[in-house]
């Protein structure tokens, strides 16, 4: 048997060919000895093969031209994905028991592809039976086009016909996806709580606002790197930036579960997504700014789409392959485009993606490759138990800060924030009303505009702020020193003893005559010096 035919018997058996083609590729027959043909709906490959081997005279004739005129009248044999039309593919190979002459290669060199986006892209290749060699014009030298694999076939012992068929591979029954509905509720109870406990205004229509997603776990690379709340990569897999962000990752979600679940099982199916939400979190914290807040389970999903890509190796070459990964690649190759989208601050980003999805591509293909033809499950299972279990620890894990710093993140809505913080007492005089206007509830405000009011020689309004303040009791324990909300009431002893209500004076200063420190000490000589303090 000629190289040409155990190589045809090994494209037909072990990569799904048909022997033939179809009716608008009839010329090819004419001038090659072997036309193969894989057809799936959606791609369509043409392989025809010249046997130089049994007639060294015979070449393959046909132009570039020509393979174009035929490429183009079979387009309607390939399908679209994402509306772009699939090109037509055509490996041209010459067998021959010895080295190309110049003119050959010239003369193969010739059937390429005009550019990388064509319609019509052929190949030619040159195989050298006696030295085992290949010669090519695809792209990086036929790398990821079957160059190493061919070069395999040339130089090893032939296989036997029953070992050039696929191998029969085990298939899982399918079953209703019922992990995936459970996530799918977890993710939507998730959001409720959102909206139920969220922190200040939304920031659009059913939209959390950022305080709302930083107190629930949101991740952001502060928090996480310097404040060492590492749970947020989990806890912000489950959060979600608005309705709208949340329906797409359930779409996706409930996608890769209907394509995964059954195929790998519950474990392995889990264990994927905390792999993906691990990954796609920690990338998000390498290459996001300091400032972003990022939520979602887009990393996570993006590593069970890319798992089930992998994974899809494993059925028979043919439409059901395809339809698989085609259906996959619809929402991978979107996603991985950098589109880091922001809305009021929000971040749904292209790092997390590019994690989640790298990951689940590397998981995929350690079990693709470790998977037996005769299980119906990947193997290492206890590893994906104990992954899915400590997993699922993980993310309870990550709901507990939530729940116990939930009135913290509240309190802290009521605050000047830091950056707004006046820098010198004349410019907290300048400030002063606007701040008290926009924070109310803030003591500080209260402070500035006594100070403002007592230059204004307004005592009883003076008084009246400093009391306010001091009525905040509950941000004053939770969110300040004991020497500030002294600093309050030695101001309004003051304010008290130039109304000539020493009395009153003296009990108000009562409970700071015992405070020490450092910054409270200016103001603690002070109630020394009016004698509402005794050493």
């Amino acid at each position: 048997m000629s190289f040409a035919a155990y190589l045809a018997k090994y494209y037909i058996g072990r990569k799904g060919f048909s022997a033939g083609t179809v009716p608008e590729a009839a010329a090819l027959a004419q001038a090659c000895d072997i036309v193969l043909t894989r057809s799936d709906g959606v791609t369509l490959q043409i392989i025809c093969i010249v046997d130089r081997e049994a007639n060294p005279q015979k070449a393959f004739g046909l132009s570039r031209e020509a393979l174009q005129q035929i490429g183009e009248q079979c387009l309607k044999y390939t399908g679209k994905v994402s509306g772009t039309q699939m090109p037509v593919t055509f490996q041209i190979m010459e067998i021959a028991a010895g080295p190309a002459t110049e003119q050959d290669r010239a003369r193969l060199a010739a059937l390429r592809r005009t550019s990388a986006f064509a319609k019509v892209q052929p190949t030619s290749w040159r195989l050298d039976t006696a030295a085992g060699a290949v010669w090519t014009n695809a792209p990086l030298g036929g790398l990821f086009m079957g160059r190493r694999a061919l070069q395999k076939l040339m130089r090893e012992p032939r296989l036997a016909d029953a070992d050039l068929r696929q191998p029969e591979v085990a298939l899982a029954r399918e079953r209703f996806p019922l992990l995936t509905i459970a996530m799918l509720a977890v993710l939507a109870a998730v959001f409720v709580c959102e909206l139920v406990f969220g922190i200040g205004p939304w920031s659009g229509l059913l939209a959390p606002g950022i305080p709302t997603l930083v107190a629930l776990g949101g991740l952001n690379r502060t928090l996480a790197l310097e404040s060492g709340e590492w749970q947020r990569i989990f806890s912000a897999a489950l959060l979600h930036a608005d309705v709208v962000h949340l329906a797409l990752n359930g779409l996706c979600l409930y996608l890769a579960g209907a394509a995964l679940e059954s195929f790998v099982g519950r474990r392995w199916f889990f264990a994927l997504f905390v792999i993906g939400a691990v990954c796609g979190g920690l990338m998000s914290l390498a290459i996001n700014p300091p400032s972003v807040v990022s939520v979602g389970a887009s990393g996570a999903i993006m590593g069970l789409l890319a798992a089930a890509f992998v994974c899809s190796f494993r059925y028979p070459s043919g439409a059901l392959r395809m339809q698989i990964q085609m259906a996959m690649l619809q929402v991978l190759i979107p996603s991985l485009i950098p589109l880091a989208v922001s809305r009021t601050g929000q971040h749904i980003d292209f790092a997390g993606h590019l994690g989640g999805a790298l990951s689940g591509a590397i998981a995929g293909l350690a079990m693709l490759k470790t998977w037996r033809p005769e299980s119906t499950r990947p193997a290492f299972l206890p590893v994906a138990a104990a992954l899915s279990i400590a997993g699922a620890l993980a993310f309870a894990f990550s709901l507990w800060p939530p729940l116990r710093d939930h009135q913290s993140y509240t309190l802290d809505t009521l605050l000047i924030p830091n950056a707004q913080l006046p820098k010198s007492r004349e410019e907290a005089r300048e400030k002063a009303g606007d701040l008290l206007a926009r924070y109310p509830r803030d003591p500080r405000a209260r402070l500035y505009q006594a100070h403002s009011l007592i230059d204004a020689r307004d005592l009883p309004g003076a008084e009246r702020e400093l009391r306010t303040g001091l009525a905040e009791q509950e941000l004053l324990r939770a969110k300040f020193k004991p020497e500030f909300e002294a600093t309050l009431r030695g101001m309004l002893a003051l304010v008290l003893v130039d109304q000539n209500r020493r009395d009153e004076a003296r009990a108000a200063a009562q409970p700071t005559c015992g405070i020490t420190a450092p910054g409270f000490g200016p103001m603690r000589e002070l109630l020394f010096k009016v004698q509402l303090c005794e050493r």
